[in-house]
């Protein structure tokens, strides 16, 4: 095979010279008929032929890192181990000339206007039924029409957003082979695609001259506030939940365009509007971006098992239909059966020849085209004319008729008897092919893109972009990459392009100065709150680890001081397999080294290393939008699969000492990140309450596990030394005493010295000045249950006297109060979900208001 480095030598061919489209007629995107690249492709080319080929490699291998570090893949609920679909983003973009764009352009607004008005008319008169263009058969059997919402329509339109998945047949026309009206159908992936490619391949972008998609983004983002009816408001962007396989693609773009990313639980409707849960109280909602089914969006009026919208929202989008683009019920235009109808309405209700054409489709429900089918199985496709949007990549492909045996045929024709009206069947198109970059070749492979239309102030505008993906030849009818394989799309443009945008950095008028963003609904802080509790417990975990590797690895004689080591494991170590509870000398280091591997991956418990950082992974996942993108690049180590978390999991006692030094290092770069950067506004309280309140058990466990019962002189040091290493506070133990480690000075630097910011007293003390920061739904006479715990807490460790507690032989004292935390610790944490974390009613005092929001 030719490769591109073959390139390079002197004479050697060109990089069109290497890419051959082999065993296919079909059209081919970068040479015409005669042979002869296209002129609009020349730009790329003679880019990408100035680069050496390990150039090339590298910036391909740069893209990759960019899609891992972005997380587009990451699927938090797939098992890491698995073999899953792998997002992949090509070197090689597919590129559309000046003059096709503005074809497309135009041909897919008319087709948003079009659905426009057919769910208009659907939804309102249906005078389109009883003239029998559209079969009303097909749209009652379709489970995508709600009844419900008959009549809510806004007065501009019941559609903001459409997508259209096209696909080039062999003789070089654009047909459209799927239509997305429900939801935003992945955009935040296409932004996520450009923003990822451009950073590595900027030079050639505008080399290229190609069109940017912040200025499209900004005038969406406008059009939206416009639509919303007032500067500066509030605007939701309603997602299922990171369950869902779009997720990423709806916390990108909230971030990206600036809306507030909310579930169905953060929602509550009184009255005639909708309402955010915030630690503050309820705040009004002026806008809903609908990213969820609508089926499944009032438990009220639609399906009752659905809260991915909250009670009561078709009730409240009656009385203001402008509340939820894309109107509740625009699925129906996804119907496949639509597709041969649309010429005919095209010219009733727009008065225009339809200028982009379905596929090759035919309604089963219709008697006619039954017959014909039926005649004609071979070379066919039968689908369900309704499927969902759902993430590009993962389109259900329907049966090949001529792909399968004499009696599931049969099975398959008794099945469009029965139940034509919810299928339909499609030939098969082709594709168009178009160079990729493998390895260190071009080879053609062919692809279907989804394009994007939003309404803008000036009407329908399709963006000038999209998401390619490759897909399978033998049964192109769907937007599907089974290696997900995707590329970004540029558009040329033959006029000087603007002065770069960037949504990312927004213009000074379009900004506003605000000082904190308070705003914080009631699952963000438990989801920050759980992210400082699992940073600081991963950080504690490998410390502990460290400390017991390194005395096994440095004592060459007795083992004489491991006591204290292995009860610390042990007491981590829940399953009772695992542990025993005996106190007793080890006399094996062997048993410290296993045990280690236990904790880190092996043993059931949940505290295990493995985890611990399992459930850090997730949880930032589910505030990526908080933080920055630093601060998410360094969690990124400990995604689930990662090559990192693969060699923990897999490494020997000499090797996970190197590893842990390398978590410890990320986990503190990370704290580091949010101590400096993050505003402190309530989510950072959680997130630091969540800090503090985990050191606070951590050390408070430590401390009862070493001491109680009282160890022998020798293992007492020994086991100060450790708990010192546990709280990184040996420098500072240190420096001050100059002594070897006594329990009564160790005590005071730990327990009761509140400007050591890894003592007990320094914990609790800035837990109760986050909660007497943050808003108190409580106005009474006494104090909410969470003050009271906290003050409690504070109070026993402040009146301690610890060279009393030292003295004590039994330490009955210091057990005391260490049991005393362990116990009211965990009281404490379940106080304050309760306060903040549950807000599924407001107190009558809780004023509704409008949110400001982030800039």
């Amino acid at each position: 095979m030719n490769t591109i480095a073959s390139a390079r030598r002197e004479g050697g061919p060109s990089l069109a010279d290497l890419y051959r489209v082999t065993g296919t007629s079909g059209y081919d995107e970068l040479r015409a008929a005669d042979g002869a690249v296209r002129a609009y492709w020349q730009a790329l080319l003679s880019g990408l032929g100035d680069f050496p080929a390990a150039e090339l490699t590298a910036r391909a291998a740069r893209i990759d890192r960019r899609v891992r570090e972005t997380g587009v893949a990451y699927d938090m609920f797939a098992d890491p181990n698995a073999a899953t679909q792998k997002w992949q983003l090509d070197l090689m973009p597919i590129v559309l000339s000046s003059a096709e764009w503005r074809w497309l352009a135009t041909a897919l607004t008319q087709r948003a206007r079009l659905f426009d008005a057919l769910l208009a008319d659907v939804y309102g008169s249906q005078k389109l039924m009883r003239d029998g263009l559209v079969p009303p058969e097909l749209v009652f059997s379709d489970n995508a029409f709600l009844r419900p919402c008959q009549g809510i329509l806004d007065k501009a339109g019941p559609l903001r957003f459409y997508a259209a998945d096209l696909a080039r047949g062999a003789d070089g026309q654009w047909r459209v082979i799927d239509n997305h009206l429900e939801t935003l159908a992945g955009l935040g992936f296409v932004l996520a695609n450009r923003v990822a490619h451009t950073h590595v391949t900027g030079d050639l972008f505008k080399q290229v001259n190609a069109v940017r998609l912040a200025a499209h983004c900004q005038r969406l983002q406008n059009a939206l506030t416009a639509h919303a009816g007032r500067d500066n408001a509030a605007i939701a962007l309603l997602t299922p939940g990171p369950h869902h396989e779009d997720y990423f693609s709806h916390a990108y773009l909230a971030r990206y365009l600036g809306l507030l990313l909310v579930e169905g639980s953060d929602l509550r409707t009184r009255g005639s509007h909708v309402y955010l849960k915030t630690l503050e109280g309820l705040k009004e909602i002026d806008l809903i971006v609908r990213c969820v089914d609508g089926r499944q969006i009032d438990p009220l009026e639609l399906d009752p098992a659905g809260f991915m919208g909250p009670a009561g929202l078709l009730r409240v989008n009656r009385e203001n239909p402008r509340l939820v683009v894309n109107a509740v019920g625009s699925a129906l235009g996804q119907n496949r059966g639509l597709g041969q109808y649309l010429p005919a309405l095209a010219k009733q209700l727009l008065g225009e020849d339809l200028l982009l054409s379905d596929a090759p489709r035919w309604w089963l429900g219709d008697p006619a085209a039954r017959r014909h089918v039926l005649d004609n199985l071979d070379g066919l496709v039968i689908r369900a004319a309704q499927e969902g949007t759902g993430r590009p990549g993962q389109a259900a492909l329907g049966r090949a008729a001529g792909e399968i045996s004499a009696a599931e045929r049969e099975r398959l024709k008794a099945e469009i008897a029965l139940h034509g009206a919810g299928l339909v069947a499609e030939e098969k198109i082709g594709c168009s092919t178009a160079p990729a970059f493998e390895g260190e070749s071009l080879v053609a492979r062919p692809f279907a893109v989804r394009f994007f239309v939003a309404h803008t102030g000036n009407g329908f505008e399709t963006m000038p972009g999209g998401l390619a993906m490759t897909v399978d030849p033998a049964r192109a009818v769907a937007l599907s990459a089974p290696d997900g394989h995707t590329r970004d799309v540029w558009v040329l443009s033959d006029a000087q392009q603007a002065p770069h945008v960037s949504l990312w950095r927004p213009k000074l008028e379009n900004a506003r100065v605000e000082r904190s963003q308070r705003v914080v609904q009631s699952r963000v802080a438990d989801d920050l709150y759980w992210l400082g509790r699992y940073s600081e417990r991963a950080d504690w975990t490998m410390r502990m680890l460290r400390g017991a590797l390194r005395r096994v690895a440095e004592d060459s004689g007795p083992v004489d001081g491991l006591g204290g080591v292995r009860r610390c494991l042990d007491m981590r170590l829940t399953d009772p397999e695992m542990a025993d509870t005996g106190v007793r000398r080890i006399s094996d280091a062997g048993d410290v080294e296993s045990r280690c591997l236990d904790l880190v991956a092996r043993a059931r418990s949940p505290r295990t290393l493995a985890r611990t950082l399992e459930g850090l992974y997730q949880v930032s996942y589910l505030v990526r939008d908080r933080l920055s993108h630093e601060a998410w690049q360094t969690l990124s180590r400990f995604r689930p699969g990662d090559p990192w978390m693969r060699a923990l999991s897999a490494a020997g006692p000499g090797a996970l000492l190197d590893l842990l030094d390398e978590g410890l290092a990320a986990l503190s770069s990370f704290n580091g990140l949010t101590h400096e950067n993050m505003t402190r506004n309530y989510g950072w309280s959680f997130l630091d309450m969540g800090r503090r309140l985990e050191r606070a058990y951590n050390l408070s466990e430590a401390i009862l596990t070493l001491f109680i019962p009282p160890p022998d002189a020798e293992e007492e040091t020994s086991s100060l030394l450790l708990l010192l290493e546990l709280a990184d506070s040996f420098i500072t133990y240190r420096s001050r005493y100059r002594l070897d480690p006594m329990l009564a000075l160790v005590l005071d630097l730990l327990l009761l010295d509140e400007a050591n910011p890894r003592a007990l007293a320094y914990q609790l003390a800035a837990i109760s000045k986050h909660l007497e920061a943050l808003p108190d739904a409580r106005h009474g006479v006494s104090l909410a249950e969470d003050r009271r715990l906290i003050l409690s807490l504070l109070t026993s460790i402040r009146l301690a006297d610890v060279m009393a507690i030292a003295e004590e032989a039994d330490r009955a004292t210091l057990e005391r109060l260490m049991r005393e935390q362990l116990q009211v610790l965990p009281e404490l944490s379940n106080a304050v979900g309760r306060h903040y974390f549950n807000l599924t009613e407001e107190t009558p005092h809780r004023a509704l208001t409008r949110i400001e929001p982030r800039p």
